[in-house]
């Protein structure tokens, strides 16, 4: 069996500002979507929280008499991770590991703790456990172990406001890499030599700096008799000299040179963003994230950008994210996420009773809902070729494209509210058949869905997706009409239904043709009402072209609907209002829940 990628694969956050206690699984790229101060930073700060050492001043506490705790499960940490961290280092880890994972938890128990105070704890799996008193399933690891944690997760590199000009310098560090590799050794040699003139225990060290001790510790003696103190000068890498670079910008048109730090959000958003697709660009091909694996968080990654340059962002997270970097980021952007990723982005939402919390991935309900995942998944990606269902609350399934077509500029006409205002996403199926899978998924995704099918559908899908009875009386009265309209037309029936092979009369035409015989509207009617209340609307008539008076199914009849629909006297032009009024009203009433 092929061992997971090496990640962070589950957080369990509690009690940090907004998220009581919710868990999280994250992907090698990660979409958190949400509106506004539904939570989606507290996540990226939770995962910040656990990879680096710093502490949590009260703001960060949502109740400040309990502690803030994030654990993490991370995958993927192989042999072959641990040979290359060396023996000494790999024995500190190892009695972790079950099955490639580790569990890491940080515990800050007191607002503003100072960084050492605060706790970190590993899970000891059972089958490594001790007896008695060493029969622990939680161990708080010393510095050793953090040390060899940290060569395999080391601290993310963070991309939001507060970050300030940390995110400039981290990012530079993780370019320049290759030259810490190349010049270290020889830098460190001449490091060196200073450290024989810096350094306390030398015997070269420089006379200017013994005098200092000297008089320092003549002037102390007298105030703190017992105490003695030492110059400590640390001695630079080029690790150092790289963390602490910056950037310079030079204004073309009059020279002028500033530091990034003094420039507008805006311009260093943007520069920020050319650093991310000049690393993406170098990291092609390493393969690195066999060996390590770095936490690349970053809040709106759209911000300030242009349409053409948000793709260019995403792509670069992209590739990022398959070459040693995993990727989790906040967006309110359908731009940044594509149909390859909708599966594994996470629909961050916030209500007063639960805190921030997260809808089920498409990915997992989809595997709740249907055995045969895989195939399934491709066939429900079809929902997310429209990546609106990912920003809204409510979703309106599909059957035909006329509907995914003019609808929106129909509702908004007859309401005054466009769907973005409901917060509805209008979602074309892949085909009539999908319409219970589809709402299922929603279902599990904890999504409000209702779908939009052709009459057809009620004889042909809708019992066997459980909608209707087998037997149900009015779907057989209205095949006692179709029979009848096979006696006097050329309408050739199979299985007591209209089919277009071998047919006059198209099987969308006899539909039609059926729901206007006086005798049908009771039945129609009835099965309307019984799908209705089920979340599906039923055209009466056979399809939404028979109430819109629509002569055809193709771009040229539908672009010619929708500029007719900003005259004034529009309604007026529509065959069946009525029904358009009352299929308004009902995707109002969705969207209320």
């Amino acid at each position: 069996m092929q061992p997971p990628a090496l990640r962070l694969s589950h957080i369990t956050i509690s009690n940090l500002r907004s998220i009581q206690n919710e868990t999280f699984p994250l992907s090698s790229f990660t979409a958190l979507i949400g509106y506004n101060n539904a939570g989606k930073t507290n996540i990226l700060m939770g995962i910040r929280w656990l990879l680096a050492n710093f502490s949590l001043d009260i703001s960060y506490f949502d109740d400040p008499n309990r502690a803030v705790e994030v654990e993490g499960y991370f995958d993927g940490i192989t042999d072959q991770i641990l040979n290359r961290l060396g023996e000494e280092k790999a024995q500190e880890v190892r009695p972790f590991i079950s099955g490639y994972a580790m569990r890491i938890k940080k515990v800050q128990r007191i607002p503003g703790e100072i960084p050492e105070n605060i706790e970190l704890w590993a899970y000891v799996p059972s089958n490594k456990r001790g007896s008695g008193k060493n029969n622990k399933e939680w161990v708080r690891v010393n510095d050793k172990f953090i040390c060899a944690f940290n060569r395999m997760f080391p601290e993310s590199i963070a991309i939001w406001d507060f970050e300030g000009n940390r995110a400039f310098t981290k990012l530079l560090h993780e370019i320049f890499k290759p030259l810490e590799r190349r010049f270290g050794g020889e830098l460190n040699d001449v490091l060196a030599q200073f450290s024989e003139i810096l350094s306390p225990d030398s015997d070269e060290r420089a006379e200017e700096i013994k005098a200092f001790d000297r008089d320092v510790n003549t002037a102390l003696r007298p105030l703190f008799p017992s105490v003695h103190v030492e110059l400590d000068i640390p001695i630079p890498t080029l690790e150092t000299f790289l963390k602490t670079a910056t950037i310079k910008v030079i204004d073309e048109d009059d020279g002028f040179q500033r530091d990034i730090s003094r420039m507008g959000a805006g311009s260093q958003r943007a520069i920020q963003m050319a650093l991310i697709r000049y690393l993406a660009e170098i990291k092609k091909h390493h393969n690195n994230h066999y060996l390590s694996r770095t936490m690349l968080l970053i809040d709106s990654p759209e911000l300030y950008l242009h349409p053409q340059a948000v793709e260019l962002v995403r792509v670069a997270l992209k590739n990022l994210s398959n070459e040693g970097y995993q990727v989790v980021f906040a967006t309110h952007s359908a731009q940044m996420v594509t149909s390859e990723d909708v599966s594994t982005s996470l629909l961050i939402r916030k209500n007063k009773d639960r805190g921030t919390f997260m809808r089920k991935r498409m990915e997992d309900a989809v595997r709740q809902v249907i055995q045969d995942a895989p195939s399934q998944l491709q066939m429900l990606f079809s929902l997310s070729n429209s990546n609106e269902l990912l920003f809204a609350d409510y979703v309106l399934l599909t059957e035909g494209k006329t509907e995914w077509r003019v609808l929106p500029a129909l509702f908004e006409r007859i309401t005054g509210q466009s769907f973005a205002l409901i917060k509805c996403a209008l979602v074309r199926q892949g085909g009539v058949s999908n319409t219970r899978k589809s709402m299922q998924v929603l279902e599990a995704m904890d999504m409000p869905a209702r779908s939009i099918v052709d009459l057809d559908y009620a004889f042909t899908t809708a019992t066997r997706d459980g909608f209707l009875e087998a037997n149900d009386p009015d779907i057989k009265m209205c095949r006692n009409l179709f029979r009848e309209l096979a006696f006097h037309n050329h309408l050739r029936l199979v299985n007591g239904l209209p089919v277009n092979k071998h047919s006059n009369i198209t099987a969308a035409k006899a539909y039609a043709m059926m729901a206007a015989m006086p005798e049908a509207e009771r039945p129609i009617r009835s099965i309307h009402a019984k799908l209705r209340s089920q979340g599906i609307w039923v055209w009466t008539k056979g399809a939404i072209e028979e109430h819109l008076g629509l002569e055809g199914k193709n771009e040229n009849v539908w672009n010619n609907f929708i500029e007719r629909s900003k005259s004034q006297n529009f309604t007026r032009t529509l065959p069946d209002y009525e029904s358009i009024e009352e299929l308004c009203r009902w995707i109002i009433d969705g969207s209320r829940g």
